[in-house]
């Protein structure tokens, strides 16, 4: 069998039939040298279903494997281990690839080998697939990495982005050498931004200057039937907490005062944000004021900061309504995370 130069590997959990128009969009390529690799992530009967009607169809460029271990990071890292090509293009399972997205990925990274990703723009549709949102939309660059890296020199033309899978192409042999995808990041949630800093700092992330996937909005019920007892948001939290760990350990200078400055920015935002999180839990007003007070300890003049220490002390109808919320969850903060545990989240080596 005629080894191919791409492997698109796209996991497969609970997209039910879109993964068809995304198994179709790769199909429909230009580029005509690649092969597809389901891996099937403990998926849904209907997406199975739908997969099977795609292997009827196109058997010689689709294979399935499976993947038990639930999880972004350890369902990519599968297909990436068992792909045959010498580049790897990701693609989630309801997304789609416009027509000459491989075609000009290899382009770029044959002519630029030094690439450790080879990306381009976006197209952010409706749930439908077809109506464009956001068009021609580059990928993040987060606030961390501007704080980060704002003056180092190849952040002007190259910064360092939140490079979404669906529109990724790269070595599988450099990938084998980085060990792949993070499997501490499962099931979901930072384990692309992660990645996309590793690659970073491999070489160079050249970006196609044209949308090359159409990515799509899922609907408020659709992602809540893909996070069904999967994850949610202390899993967020759990996993940015994780990756603050990874930028201290890589970037955070003890005893210098600039380093310090960039990281309690960071976390003061970050810290900020799980406060509010945790001020939607029935008893978590009390946890949400600790964490803004270690918010403005590090940024004593964010007004954002003061602003949501004083929902804090809200009585409960008044929170409620500043929340945007009609009513508290049923759990306490102790369902989720033993509250001391919260306390300590981003913390810095030497603390």
């Amino acid at each position: 069998m005629k080894t191919p130069l791409v492997s698109v590997v796209i996991p497969a959990f609970r997209s039910g039939a879109l993964i068809l128009e995304s198994i179709e969009s790769v199909i429909s390529q230009t580029f005509p040298d690649f092969e597809v690799i389901l891996v099937d992530n403990n998926a849904s009967e209907e997406t199975r279903s739908a997969i099977r009607l795609a292997l009827d169809k196109y058997s010689s460029k689709i294979r399935t494997i499976h993947e038990p271990t639930q999880g972004n990071s350890s369902a990519r890292n599968r297909g990436i281990w068992e792909s045959r090509g010498k580049y790897v293009a990701l693609l989630d399972d309801d997304d789609q690839m416009v027509p000459n997205r491989l075609e000009k990925q290899v382009e770029v990274i044959e002519k630029n080998p030094e690439s450790a990703i080879v990306h381009g723009r976006i197209n952010y549709v409706a749930f439908d697939g077809k109506t464009i949102v956001k068009a021609d939309q580059s990928n993040d660059v987060q606030e961390w990495a501007r704080i980060l890296f704002w003056d180092h020199p190849r952040f002007p033309q190259d910064p360092v982005r939140s490079i979404a899978p669906s529109v990724s192409l790269f070595s599988k042999k450099l990938v084998i050498e980085l060990g792949g995808f993070d499997e501490r990041f499962n099931p979901c949630f930072v384990e692309d931004t992660e990645f996309s800093l590793r690659m970073w700092e491999r070489g160079p992330c050249p970006e196609i200057s044209e949308p090359l996937v159409s990515f799509r909005l899922p609907s408020t019920q659709f992602l809540k039937m893909k996070r069904e007892k999967v994850s949610n948001w202390i899993q967020a939290a759990r996993n940015l907490n994780l990756f603050f760990s990874i930028l201290a350990q890589k970037y955070y200078k003890p005893n210098n005062k600039e380093s310090s400055d960039r990281f309690k920015r960071i976390r003061s935002r970050w810290l900020r944000e799980l406060s509010q999180e945790v001020l939607r839990i029935s008893d978590g007003q009390e946890l949400a004021r600790h964490l803004l007070k270690r918010a403005i300890f590090d940024q004593p003049y964010e007004v954002k900061n003061w602003k949501w220490l004083y929902r804090t002390f809200l009585p409960e109808k008044q929170r409620k309504k500043s929340l945007k919320i009609a009513t508290f969850p049923s759990q306490k903060l102790e369902d989720f995370i033993p509250p001391d545990d919260l306390k300590i989240f981003f913390s810095l080596p030497e603390e």
